[in-house]
């Protein structure tokens, strides 16, 4: 079932290019899981600088992995530029469009979500970012590849992150993200983002060690005949927006990488 949401909503996504924020752009992309750094002023595959706390975005699931690619990681580079400090934080990108949908089994496509966690905790190993200054935000089954990545860097080699934001994973991910995967003792603090039918596909995560909260997009029942309107890609607008405001009450501007005690 996961799977078929996420294709929905990646097929369905495409019509939404040119809308405002554009999550995707034409053009394929075979990337099978790689670290891009979008820090402004920076080239892609520039080293991150260690002296500065990272943001790391990991997209959902592309259906059409040769057709379109997800532009949600600039989108997070160009919001931190608007925050007026775009030298304050590395912002780099989870890139595995072609990799997150292998088969026609949703166990065989998590398994692989699971596997590139743990590709991107080596990535960020080898990249020497500060890990206890680290974000991870997993949009959809992105939140897989985050929840895995910041288990093994846990458990593997004993080096929390400080934070990770998960952005509405479906609910049919949750027993992998928050049993197997324990996504709520894998960093310093722990976020769902979530929100409802009929356009959105999460829900409350009644977990320990993690912080739920809902949020709803302005048009939910138009957004289930029209995805790019719907809850599931606002929720990711919606958190942007409070990475570009610093006035804003809730969202990024909780993260422990702005706030002390992230209050």
């Amino acid at each position: 079932m996961a799977a078929c949401v996420a294709l929905l909503a990646a097929i369905s996504a495409i019509a939404g290019i040119g809308d405002s924020p554009a999550f995707l752009r034409f053009g394929g992309d075979s990337a099978q899981g790689v670290l891009v750094n979008l820090t402004p002023g920076m080239r892609p595959f520039d080293p991150p600088d260690p002296g500065r706390p990272t943001l790391v975005f990991i997209h959902g699931c592309n259906a059409a992995p040769r057709l379109v690619h997800f532009a949600m990681g600039e989108r997070l580079a160009e919001a931190v530029a608007r925050r007026g400090g775009p030298g304050d934080f590395n912002v780099l990108d989870w890139n595995w469009n072609a990799a997150t949908i292998v088969g026609l089994k949703t166990s065989t496509n998590e398994a692989r979500a699971v596997e590139q966690g743990r590709l991107l905790a080596v990535n960020l190993l080898h990249s020497r970012v500060p890990l206890a200054r680290t974000h991870l935000i997993g949009h959809s089954s992105g939140a897989i590849v985050a929840a895995s990545a910041a288990r093994t860097l846990m458990s593997g080699y004993g080096q929390p992150v400080a934070q990770l934001t998960l952005l509405d994973p479906a609910v049919s991910y949750h027993g992998l993200i928050f049993d197997v995967l324990a996504a709520g003792s894998c960093a310093q603090r722990v976020e769902n983002y979530w929100t409802a039918r009929p356009s959105g596909y999460g829900r409350e995560a009644p977990h320990a060690g993690v912080w739920n909260t809902r949020v709803d997009g302005p048009t939910p029942y138009f957004g289930a005949f029209s995805p790019v309107h719907s809850n599931h890609f606002h929720v990711v607008e919606w958190y942007f927006t409070s990475v570009a405001d610093p006035r804003y009450p809730v969202g990024f501007n909780r993260s422990l990488l702005v706030t002390p005690g992230g209050k």
